[in-house]
């Protein structure tokens, strides 16, 4: 009896380490997987992080973010300096464009004059980030330059152009 005894004991040793070894890989296998998901960033993610503006910073321009409800898909609430001023043309400007914390679409702004000509195109805007400064694309001489300031609204999860807006400027290059 003895005999038959220990070897049930081995078997049961053997059959209890292979179980686990069975379910600790399964589980290491799944916290694994579960990990690259979390850290991998999507095609889409990553597009966006390529593409941030160098002058884009987080936060509101000044002051502390007001209380919102979250903005509606399709919607945005945003600041604008309608008034952009530089010192000269090769200096940064006020641009002043804050993307409210309240959104969920990354937007673009550009700064067109009444001929058409684009002088100024941000990166992307995230909710919740502002530009302060930035400096004109294109060298123009001094005075003042009405155009628009074209915002560009684009779905958070496919990066597709949702649609855009246009409200008036008026550039202004000192020297």
């Amino acid at each position: 009896m003895k005999k038959t005894s220990k070897q049930n004991n081995w078997v049961t040793f053997w059959v209890s380490a292979g179980a686990m070894v069975l379910f600790g890989l399964a589980g290491f296998l799944l916290v694994f997987l579960a990990g690259n998901g979390a850290e991998s960033p999507s095609q889409w993610e990553s597009a966006v992080l390529d593409g941030i503006d160098a002058d884009c910073k987080p936060g509101p321009l000044e002051g502390d973010w007001p209380d919102e409800d979250p903005t509606p898909y399709g919607t945005l609430r945003y600041q604008l300096n309608t008034a952009p001023w530089f010192s000269d043309c090769d200096a940064e400007g006020t641009v002043c464009f804050q993307n409210n914390q309240s959104n969920c679409h990354p937007v673009q702004i550009s700064y067109v004059l009444e001929n058409g000509e684009e002088v100024y195109r941000s990166g992307w805007v995230l909710p919740g980030s502002h530009i302060q400064t930035a400096q004109l694309s294109v060298r123009l001489a001094q005075g003042e330059y009405t155009g628009v300031c074209r915002i560009a609204l684009f779905d958070p999860d496919s990066l597709q152009l949702l649609g855009e807006l246009e409200e008036p400027i008026q550039i202004t290059i000192a020297h």
